[in-house]
């Protein structure tokens, strides 16, 4: 009849030659201006994947997948946001995700 809970396959893509993943803690005024929305907006026109979410110690985290020069401009963009006040960036490398598919902000 209906298939409503079927579950979905996944299906793995293709990823560009030179496609990476980063981590990345921010810590400073990072919480209640915003900050996620801006990751988000930057990183979806140049069709990087990933997530961003707040930290209950009041740091944001964001993983990011996408060529290196796109990652950094996204990071270098963020620093020179005015009401933005980024403190201390860690960085980590990770594994890529071949199933991941939009940048999206978690709750």
């Amino acid at each position: 009849m209906f298939n409503l809970f079927k579950k979905k396959e996944k299906s793995k893509r293709e990823l560009p030659s030179g496609t990476i993943r980063k981590r990345y803690y921010f810590e400073g005024t990072v919480q209640n201006i915003g900050f996620r929305f801006e990751i988000q907006k930057r990183a979806k026109p140049l069709g990087i994947t990933g997530f961003a979410q707040n930290n209950d110690d009041g740091t944001v985290t964001a993983e990011l997948q996408g060529s290196e020069k796109d990652i950094d401009k996204v990071i270098t963009d963020l620093q020179n946001i005015d009401r933005i006040q980024i403190d201390f960036i860690s960085e980590k490398d990770l594994p890529v995700d071949y199933y991941e598919k939009d940048f999206y902000i978690l709750y």
